[in-house]
């Protein structure tokens, strides 16, 4: 609510001059009352001066020296006595230099020496809610509705008086009244639309959208909620056909278009959801982040619904549309390997994972995939050489440096990997990870025969990590070829069975450590449960011919022997053995 101009006040001055003196009013002001006299001539100077003081208190109000207004006013009164217009100009002071008490008790003045003002009252009302008395100010404003029913303004202060209460049904009462004099308004729905979310009433706020649409078919805004309320209420058609009309007439607006590409989507209408995609990459008007979130939202749908083939179908077009419109955008490339990695395409996803370390060399996840990638190959020398590259760019990487590392430890080149693994696992990483490090670098250390070394790691991988299987397992083999600590080489070893009961590795560790125990029956069980996986590597085999052996079973020991043999001929001093 915004107080009138003062000089609607000054106006008013000559009905200051016929306020009585003696009245009610002027014995309850504050200020010391003027001294009554019967000389015309002291009366006369009085008025004189009061005029003076007045004029001085609005020109000072004017250039906002509210202090000094409210002085000069309040001393006005002392000459003139209770007035209308210089209690209202008084009040509006004291509004302005924060004094509400004083400024609520010239505004009453006011009002009750003209009661017919509508800017008194409207002051008073004012005053009234910054006092916090809102039930008191919508009551003044409801005095001026008697008189003034159809005065917009009182209806609308009216309103947001019953909003700021919380009386929100009143509030809309009050703005259908404003909008049976004005017609419908969309600031006056959009704010009924407010109040009955607030008041949790669906239906009615959807039809004062459904009421701002008829007013304005075009409110792309509008349409937005009321299809995003549709879609809460699984009217998905309607929704649809909201969007749709949104999407005509602003083409490049993100919301939109990613609420319809869902939409087709909900629908199962994956050509168009795709073609609409495929034309929003290809509009040289949307900016390529918002491309890019397009792209990441499909492929996000694609990566729940991986048994879908229309829909895996349309984020391979979008994604592939994607890197030709744009091929030198890293963003592009990595969201294709994105979707490479989700078809388990890993020859277009190396091929996409080098594009984005050329084009987003900052980008760590797309190095250490693509080390992880050809690791899982046996490409042992491009993965030193990818990670060389990439220890340039992201220096200390705990994961590049492990995968360099574990290629050099494949390659049985222990010295370096011991090197590379020791950096890995001093560079920050979760605990897990740096367990998985630390097993490795045991692995390296023990194949060197650098065993208090590789004890040492073993123990630190499990301390990080208990429930490291392959540290388990590793360590436990390591001491039964060293014929060390076998019963808790046993206990590490039954642990990693019994997390992966059908690793051919751990089920050979197991039974080897019951062969170093001499419990040759058992270690007979396991090591056949290793071989009974197809996975048994010829040192497997070789084992069961050594179980064997202790059976006093030469015939089968030969056997299993032969079968190692045949399996791996480096290891010729299996030849020992069959011709012993």
């Amino acid at each position: 609510m915004k107080f009138p101009a003062l000089f609607f006040a000054f106006s008013l001055v000559p009905l200051v001059l016929m306020a009585p003196a003696d009245s009610a009013l002027a014995q309850r002001t504050p200020a010391v009352a003027p001294v009554v006299t019967d000389s015309a001539a002291v009366q006369q100077q009085n008025e004189s001066e009061g005029r003076r003081l007045f004029v001085r208190g609005i020109t000072e109000f004017e250039f906002e020296n509210y202090e000094e207004a409210a002085a000069l006013l309040v001393q006005a009164r002392e000459k003139l006595g209770p007035a209308p217009a210089l209690d209202y100009a008084i009040a509006q002071s004291m509004v302005e230099i924060g004094n509400m008490i004083d400024a609520l008790y010239y505004a009453e003045s006011a009002v009750e020496l003209a009661p017919d003002n509508k800017w008194y009252r409207m002051t008073l009302a004012e005053i009234y809610q910054e006092n916090g008395r809102l039930a008191d100010s919508v009551a003044q404003l409801e005095i001026i509705l008697e008189t003034s029913p159809s005065d917009i303004d009182v209806l609308y202060s009216i309103a947001q008086l019953y909003m700021m209460e919380g009386e929100l049904v009143p509030a809309n009462e009050t703005l259908d009244r404003i909008m049976q004099i004005t017609g419908p308004e969309m600031q006056l729905l959009y704010q009924k639309y407010r109040n009955y979310v607030v008041m949790g009433d669906r239906e009615s706020a959807m039809d004062q959208l459904e009421r701002m649409l008829e007013l304005e078919p075009d409110n792309v805004a509008a349409m937005q909620i009321l299809s995003q309320i549709y879609i809460e209420e699984a009217q998905f058609s309607r929704a649809l056909e909201l969007m749709e009309q949104a999407q005509v007439l602003d083409p490049a607006n993100e919301e939109t278009l990613i609420t319809l590409t869902d939409l087709y989507i909900r629908e199962e209408r994956w050509d168009e959801a795709g073609a609409l995609l495929v034309r929003m990459i290809q509009n040289p008007g949307i900016e390529t982040m918002v491309k890019a979130e397009l792209v990441q939202y499909l492929l996000g749908q694609a990566d729940r619904d991986p048994e879908n083939e229309s829909l895996m179908e349309a984020a391979g077009t979008l994604v592939q549309t994607f890197v030709a419109h744009d091929p030198e955008l890293g963003m592009a490339h990595a969201l294709a390997a994105e979707y490479y990695n989700m078809t388990g395409d890993d020859d277009r996803l190396l091929e996409s994972l080098t594009r984005t370390n050329e084009l987003l060399p900052e980008n760590e996840p797309a190095w250490r995939q693509r080390l992880q990638i050809l690791l899982s190959n046996d490409r042992f020398d491009e993965v030193i050489v990818v990670a060389q590259q990439a220890d340039e760019v992201i220096p200390d990487d705990a994961f590049v440096l492990f995968f360099k590392g574990l290629a050099h430890l494949l390659q049985q080149s222990y010295e370096e990997a011991s090197t590379i693994l020791e950096r890995a696992a001093a560079a920050p990483a979760t605990r897990p990870f740096r367990s998985i490090v630390y097993g490795s670098l045991g692995d390296a250390l023990s194949s060197m025969d650098q065993h208090a070394r590789s004890d040492e790691a073993y123990e630190q991988s499990l301390r990080l990590d208990p429930d490291n299987h392959t540290a388990l397992n590793n360590f436990a083999y390591s001491l039964s070829l060293r014929q060390l600590r076998l019963d808790e080489a046993l206990e590490m070893s039954q642990r990693a069975v019994e997390a992966e009961p059908d690793n051919a590795a751990f089920l050979d560790t197991l039974g080897w450590v019951y062969f170093k125990l001499g419990e040759y029956q058992n270690a007979k069980t396991y090591i056949r449960a290793s071989i009974d996986t197809g996975d048994a590597s010829a040192v497997v085999l070789e084992h069961m011919g050594d179980v064997y052996e202790k059976l006093e079973d030469p015939a089968n020991a030969r056997y299993w022997w032969q079968k190692a043999f045949d399996k791996d001929e480096t290891k010729e001093h299996l030849l020992e053995k069959l011709d012993s």
